[in-house]
């Protein structure tokens, strides 16, 4: 009994003691914090972020975007396929303004995008700048009741290097991917392609993949402070980022009305800035004669509200100047923040019209070269069985800078400094940007017959701006 009883008393003290201590209840544990600050940022702003879809027709005959068709090419197409475009964007105006990579919608005709909340609209370019592979997509803003989530700009000339930052986007096609990770260096050029370059970028370790580019890189504070835009296949773990400073300068120019509706206003906008008791966009430029100037704007100055409404941003200034039209009165009101008592000044502005620059005129006078629509006149004349959107060269002044260059007569050019050219308004708009001095590149096709068949020759060449040197007289 006794030697019962003590193996009963070894059994039970155990059960006992585990019976007093008993398993650890939730809780009991310690608690941690799951709401960390990249949790945050992403239930805060990935809303705002969206996936970009299309198509775009790829071509053994395409050359920078061009699918050249039966007229050049007597055997057709190597091969012709449509190829799924995958991207990111990131929704930067309640009015349905997205920012994106230009290479992503680059041939894409048909654009739709994807919202968190499976929304889906139908997406039209509104501006481009291939330099800077940048781009602005519109959608219609007037979707039910609820404004369209934004994403808020930060700065990028504050950023350190081992900051966190954080990465939302569409890699691979799985939509709303959130990745962190830190800057891991500044100010970076990379070479996309031969003659491309994108510098001044952002690297970082945040994973990025294909259908990233086109995202926001964010902050801890969920500031948008870079577009991603590129990966290097054959490393792990860098990515890179246009910063918002160069976006915020490139929208200036690209949003601006000289550039989308052949209008003069006259003022470049900047960053807002609080100055006292006042806050507002800052001026950054006015161009002389322009409505601005003769109004008595100047660079410095504060924009407070246009038509009684307050600025939110850059952006929020150019969207509202885009739905004035030409002529229509704008009220300004602003301060000079330089004058010892500043004051609120008032300026009522008018977009005066910019006419259509003459892009033959400026062939003829820069580079000595005749140029034309390769209509059906000229098609004849050159043996083309067909006409096509594209400019072609129809003569070359002998001596002249494009004949220096080895230009002929039947040369076609598809570009003018990266951006493509169909007509004549769009090669007077890239020429309208040349100066004298300047070096222009033109994407050229030369197709010559042979006895064996078509060649077709590929290239670009870069021209000097020059007007015809005049030949100097003797002085007897």
């Amino acid at each position: 009994m006794r030697i019962v009883n003590l193996l009963l008393t070894i059994t039970t003290v155990p059960a006992l003691l585990l019976g007093l201590i008993g398993p650890a209840q939730a809780q009991d544990k310690a608690a941690f914090d799951r709401e960390t600050p990249v949790v945050r940022v992403y239930q805060r702003t990935h809303k705002a972020v969206v996936n970009i879809a299309g198509e775009r027709l790829a071509s053994g005959s395409t050359w920078s975007g061009f699918d050249w068709p039966d007229m050049f090419d007597p055997w057709g197409p190597r091969f012709r396929t449509q190829v799924t475009v995958l991207g990111s964007g990131v929704v930067v105006h309640e009015d349905g303004y997205i920012i994106t990579n230009a290479h992503v919608i680059r041939g894409v005709e048909k654009i739709k995008v994807i919202f968190s909340d499976g929304r889906d609209f139908a997406a039209d370019k509104f501006s481009t700048d291939e330099s800077k592979d940048l781009a602005v997509l519109t959608i219609p803003a007037n979707q039910g009741s609820e404004k369209l989530p934004v994403i808020d700009l930060g700065r990028s000339n504050d950023l350190m290097i081992g900051e966190t930052v954080i990465a939302i986007g569409n890699p691979y096609g799985y939509s709303n991917t959130v990745t962190s990770g830190v800057i891991s260096a500044l100010g970076r050029d990379i070479q996309v392609h031969e003659g491309f370059w994108l510098r001044g970028l952002i690297q970082t370790d945040a994973p990025i993949n294909p259908g990233n580019s086109g995202g926001p890189l964010l902050n801890i504070n969920g500031e948008l402070i870079g577009v991603n835009t590129a990966i290097r296949a054959e490393a792990q773990n860098i990515g890179f980022a246009i910063p918002v400073d160069t976006l915020v300068d490139n929208l200036s120019h690209m949003l601006m009305p000289e550039r989308l509706r052949r209008a003069r206003l006259g003022l470049v906008m900047g960053r807002m800035k609080t100055v006292g008791e006042f806050s507002g966009l800052v001026v950054d430029s006015v161009s002389k004669d322009s409505p601005a100037d003769q109004q008595g704007m100047a660079a410095g100055d504060l924009v407070l509200e246009i038509d009684g409404q307050k600025l939110s941003g850059v952006i929020d200034f150019y969207v509202k100047m885009i739905n004035k039209e030409i002529g229509e009165a704008i009220a300004i009101k602003y301060v000079r923040p330089k004058d010892s008592y500043p004051q609120i000044r008032s300026a009522e502005l008018k977009m005066v019209p910019r006419p259509l620059p003459d892009g033959q005129m400026l062939a003829r006078e820069f580079f000595q070269m005749e140029v034309s629509e390769l209509n059906e006149t000229v098609a004849s004349k050159f043996n083309y069985r067909d006409t096509y959107p594209i400019m072609i060269i129809i003569d070359v002044e002998r001596g002249g800078v494009a004949d220096q260059a080895g230009l002929q007569p039947g040369d076609l050019i598809s570009q003018v400094n990266n951006a493509t050219v169909r007509n004549l308004r769009e090669f007077s708009l890239e020429m309208e940007k040349i100066s004298e001095g300047d070096a222009a590149n033109f994407g050229i096709m030369r197709i010559t017959l042979r006895a064996f068949g078509q060649i077709q020759r590929q290239y670009v060449i870069t021209l000097k701006a020059q007007r015809k040197q005049l030949p100097s007289r003797r002085l007897l």
